[in-house]
């Protein structure tokens, strides 16, 4: 797989280039035993190339986005998909934070709630697998340690549980000043 544990696309847009800037800053000082490489990728086009150029053994596609662009970026997700499957899709930004449910519905498979600075370096410290790295929601149910928000209900809960899509997942730090 030549040699790395993780490749890093960045689906790079001139709208939100300066959160991606943050993280490769984050990520530049940061000290890890995961082996990794950092690719840009500034269209659909070059994304799909990225990925099957990808050597590792793990690829992680990074977005971040407002909700303007949600929907549009939705598609282009699809066509990404389709084109070039095997990705790990990571959506962080205002819209993966805002509406973490949402964003998952609409086909990225991992929504980043939040600062992404920790929760990126977390990420690759495991070589990309998302488990237990708090921050993250999944599309696929899993058990978590967080406040639960049923939207139907509008209850909190607390404690550990089996989540799905269907509940919006809010790490127990969100909203503590």
């Amino acid at each position: 797989m030549g040699g790395r544990d993780l490749t890093l696309i960045l689906r790079y847009r001139k709208a939100v280039t300066y959160g991606h800037h943050v993280l490769l800053a984050a990520l530049e000082e940061h000290e890890t035993t995961t082996t990794y490489e950092v690719v840009f990728a500034e269209s659909a086009a070059a994304t799909v190339e990225a990925i099957k150029a990808a050597k590792a053994a793990k690829v992680l596609v990074l977005w971040s986005f407002y909700s303007p662009d949600a929907a549009a970026l939705a598609e282009e997700l699809a066509g990404i998909r389709a084109a070039a499957p095997g990705a790990v899709q990571v959506a962080g930004g205002v819209h993966a934070t805002a509406e973490p449910v949402q964003t998952l519905d609409q086909g990225w498979d991992i929504a980043a709630v939040g600062e992404g600075e920790s929760t990126l370096l977390a990420l690759v410290d495991s070589a990309g697998d998302p488990a237990g790295i708090q921050g993250l929601l999944s599309a696929r149910p899993r058990a978590v340690d967080c406040v639960v928000v049923d939207q139907q209900k509008r209850s909190t809960q607390r404690g550990l549980g089996s989540v799905g899509v269907a509940t919006l997942v809010v790490p127990a730090w969100v909203g503590r000043g």
